[in-house]
This record gives structure tokens, C-alpha cells and sequence, in this order.
């Protein structure tokens, strides 16, 4: 072993940090199809997205055009604030009659997702029992895409 293993005595050593709150968290409500306008989208939702595309319309950095049109509308921030602070902050901005969603859900692939970003190997966050039933409601997927990076990352 080498000195850098040697902790004076009584010198704690932190070994790993566990729990605390998602570092960063980014939710976004997208809907997808050959067909879709987002001009309309945008009316019938009574928002803009925060980017949105036509099938056919050039991509930044690829030869190919887009095969799908996209409406795309996204919330971000980072701890303290949380996934259900944002999911309700995204949810507030859209309309609640079921029958919109329903006509939304026959026309387009509508997905609501959340990408969490941790730069430890536990974090961790709930939903209240309130939000999963507006969510609920929708009717549509909600996808986790989970990224961790650190140092910590991995385990202990």
C-alpha cells in the first residue's frame, strides 16, 4: 500500500455520500407523427413549445431531414428544486379536458418524460399520489431516462 491509503488517526474518511436530491432534472412533454403541424399543435394546446420540427424539415447536424414532425416542451432546473415542482410547473401550462388529450393520443405518439442528471451513485425523489393522478389522466407514458456521472458514481 502506498501513503496515500494512510488516514491520520481520528481523520474521518468519507467513503461514499448517499442520498440527497436529483442534481438536475429536465421534463419534457413531447408528441410525434408524419403528419404533425406544430403550428396546430401549439393552438390546440394553447402554448408554444420550446422547439418543434416538421417532417421533412432539415436536421442541425445530420444529411437527413426529419422522417417525423415534433412538438416538444420542456422544464428544467436543479436541486433543490424537484421533479414533481417541475412536472406540475409543465402540467399547469396545458389544458385538462380529457377529450383534447384523447384526440392528441389518436393522432400523435404523446409521451411525457423526465431526464434526471446525478453526479452521485444514489439520489433519489417521490411523486405525490395527486400528481400521478393528473398524470394519469393523460393517459400517455411517462419515461425516466436516468444519467449519472461522478467520481462516486457506481457504487461504493
Amino acid at each position: 500500500m502506498g501513503d496515500d491509503n494512510l488516514i491520520p488517526s481520528g481523520s474521518p474518511r468519507v467513503l461514499a455520500e448517499v442520498g440527497g436530491l436529483i442534481d438536475e432534472t429536465r421534463v419534457t412533454l413531447g408528441l410525434y407523427g408524419v403528419d404533425l403541424d406544430p403550428d396546430e399543435v401549439s393552438k390546440i394546446l394553447g402554448c408554444p413549445p420550446s422547439r418543434a420540427h416538421r417532417r421533412g424539415d432539415p436536421r442541425r447536424r445530420n444529411i437527413e431531414p426529419w422522417p417525423k414532425g415534433a412538438w416538444l416542451l420542456s422544464t428544467e432546473g436543479k436541486a433543490p428544486v424537484d421533479p414533481e415542482h417541475l412536472l406540475c410547473a409543465l402540467l399547469d401550462r396545458l389544458p385538462t379536458d380529457p377529450l383534447v388529450w384523447k384526440e392528441l393520443r389518436a393522432r400523435f405518439d404523446v409521451r411525457l418524460g423526465l431526464g434526471l442528471f446525478q453526479g452521485a451513485w444514489n439520489r433519489g425523489f417521490s411523486l405525490s399520489s395527486e400528481l400521478l393522478r393528473r398524470i394519469a389522466t393523460l393517459d400517455i407514458p411517462l419515461d425516466f431516462d436516468i444519467y449519472a456521472d461522478g467520481e462516486d458514481v457506481g457504487g461504493v
